[in-house]
């Protein structure tokens, strides 16, 4: 039987929630996975000549060598596996000075190193174009690519050397619970956009809805408890593809933005275009302004059922995203397949 080493960083963060579910997908096809804690072992794989812009030597050497002995004995113990799956986010897992990949792959020889984020990166042309510009590596960097989404800026189709495996949220325990009250999530603030979140704040409190005002670091826990409780979310910017999203569908949360083109991975048009607005199911609210924003929350509000909304919203958000709850077995057993077989481009 295989065996998978997946790779990601301790935050609280979509890595992170990417790596346990990966893990959990794993575990129901019965193949044995385990996670490591330990993305910072490859960055400290790197030369101080490519980040000697960020860090003076005596820092970087020392930094090192307080993580030596377990860097060695780690990167030994990855040589055991039959796959390393890194789970990070982009372009962050493509710069050469985050992590030596290079040297990781001469370390582990045939082992396939794959890399996992919420979306592919060529379906990310401006993304992809950046990297290109600032003479970094791209899709050649990994041996083979994994995503959540199989929609970003553009849409493709899964080929090599890529697959759309969903996420597996079905394990969190996100379910669509009967509320209690009507009560609003606003997303971190993002800067340079907080006239939409100044905007949406003040309908709230003209309306008289309650609302948590995301600020503070919270564990994976306390923040899905917040989402548990609320009937809507307030996203605050262009989302490749937005944990947060899909989470609070799982609760049965209508999604608020002020442009369709926002949740960029919920779009439903055949050929979305870069950036531009899209076709999204009804679980979003699409508002033009404040006052917009205020009649339909308004109408929302009046027609609010605690039990029966939640789990309408959840329907229509399985009905289209299953992917996003359920993950994609067939596509990861493909994967698998490769990686039994050793066939990657």
């Amino acid at each position: 039987m295989i065996k998978i080493a997946i790779v990601t960083r301790p935050q609280n963060s979509s890595p992170k929630i990417l790596a346990q579910s990966l893990a959990e997908q794993l575990s129901l096809l019965n193949i044995n996975s385990k996670i490591f804690y330990q993305i910072n072992a490859f960055k400290r794989l790197l030369k101080y000549s490519v980040v000697r812009q960020r860090y003076p030597y005596y820092k970087w050497f020392i930094y090192k060598m307080i993580f030596f002995v377990t860097d060695r004995l780690f990167i030994h113990k990855l040589k055991t596996f039959d796959a390393i799956i890194i789970s990070d986010c982009s372009p962050i897992g493509f710069f050469y000075n985050s992590y030596d990949i290079e040297r990781l792959n001469e370390i582990v020889g045939s082992i396939p190193i794959i890399f996992y984020e919420v979306y592919y990166l060529g379906n990310a042309p401006n993304v992809l174009e950046m990297l290109k510009n600032k003479e970094q590596p791209t899709i050649e960097r990994y041996n083979w690519h994994l995503s959540v989404t199989d929609i970003t800026e553009i849409k493709n189709k899964p080929a090599p050397p890529w697959s759309q495996i969903g996420i597996y949220l079905k394990g969190t325990g996100l379910r669509p619970n009967v509320k209690k009250q009507i009560m609003a999530v606003v997303d971190f603030a993002r800067p340079g956009y907080e006239h939409y979140r100044n905007e949406q704040i003040q309908a709230l409190k003209k309306l008289n809805i309650p609302y948590i005002s995301l600020e503070k670091r919270y564990t994976i826990s306390e923040i899905r408890s917040i989402y548990q409780q609320a009937t809507f979310f307030f996203i605050q910017f262009l989302e490749s593809f937005g944990l947060p999203i899909a989470e609070c569908l799982c609760c049965g949360n209508h999604i608020f933005t002020p442009d369709s083109s926002w949740p960029m991975a919920w779009r439903l048009d055949e050929n979305p275009k870069v950036y531009a607005p899209g076709s999204l199911p009804e679980c979003f609210v699409v508002y033009s302004g404040q006052d917009d924003l205020e009649t339909k929350l308004k109408k929302i509000k009046k027609d609010y059922d605690f039990k029966e909304t939640p789990q309408k919203i959840f329907e229509i958000f399985f009905k289209h995203y299953p992917t996003y709850y359920e993950g994609n077995q067939i596509s990861l057993k493909d994967v698998l397949r490769r990686i039994e077989l050793k066939k990657f481009n």
